[in-house]
């Protein structure tokens, strides 16, 4: 018969103090593991150090308050010697007056002041001699008067059309012939320009002032160009009664709203 261990029959579930050693022996590395690992992040912690920057030396402190402290030159007369400097100013980089922060280039500013002032005496000149050409015509009911937009040649509505029509008469074609030798010297863009007075108008042709008007200065447009004027020179523009020269309450008001303008505008 097998003999057992009266020990173990009496209690089953004990264990050796060889296995409890044992089983927790991992536990010690673990700990050693974990020590080691807190050991190295704050060795990395201490020698990490927030950067700065680059302060400069003695001698560079030094010579930067030394710049710091030289007075800025002042504006100067072109030609003269500044204040605590050694060079010129030259004429080319002189300071506008009471201005002391803006250089404007002397060739600069005397070329376009140049060209500005060429173009407008160029330009009055040029309507001068037409106005006097215009005048020199003598026509009754045509007047030629330098204008905000350019030199105005303005024609009362009478020598052109027949009342409420936009058909050009004989005498206004013979008008306009007489116009267009002096027109013709212009080189620059022509703008026709329809006005009416205030009275309205409603047929089947002209609905309001604004297609007579329109009208008009279309067919004042299409007999300058059937007579040699090149069109990419004019436009037609239609304004009603909505640019009155005078009072639209008297007759003699609303005849001299009735117009055709011709405008004469430089390129």
């Amino acid at each position: 018969m097998a003999r057992y261990d009266l020990d173990l029959l009496n209690d089953p579930l004990h264990t050796s103090s060889d296995d409890e050693g044992e089983g927790e022996a991992w536990m010690v590395s673990y700990l050693d593991v974990m020590t080691l690992l807190i050991a190295f992040f704050v060795l990395l912690t201490s020698l990490s150090e927030p950067k700065r920057p680059d302060l400069p030396s003695e001698a560079e402190a030094t010579q930067l308050a030394s710049e710091s402290a030289t007075p800025v030159p002042t504006a100067g007369t072109a030609g003269e010697i500044l204040p605590d400097q050694t060079g010129l100013l030259p004429a080319s980089n002189a300071l506008l007056p009471g201005d002391t922060g803006r250089a404007l280039p002397q060739a600069v500013d005397q070329g376009l002041i140049a060209d500005d002032e060429a173009l407008i005496s160029d330009s009055e000149e040029q309507f001068s001699a037409l106005q006097d050409s215009f005048n020199a015509l003598s026509l009754q009911g045509v007047d030629a008067t330098p204008g905000r937009e350019g030199l105005t040649l303005r024609i009362a509505d009478n020598l052109l059309f027949a009342s409420g029509e936009a058909e050009l008469s004989y005498d206004g074609m013979i008008l306009l012939s007489q116009l267009q030798d002096v027109l013709a010297e212009f080189a620059g863009e022509i703008s026709i320009e329809g006005h009416t007075d205030s009275v309205p108008i409603n047929t089947a042709r002209f609905p309001s002032n604004w297609e007579l008007s329109s009208a008009r200065a279309i067919a004042v447009l299409r007999y300058l160009e059937f007579s040699g004027m090149t069109a990419s020179r004019m436009r037609a523009v239609g304004y009603a009664d909505t640019r009155p020269l005078q009072d639209n309450s008297t007759a003699q008001g609303r005849a001299a709203n009735r117009r055709v303008e011709l405008v004469l505008r430089e390129l």
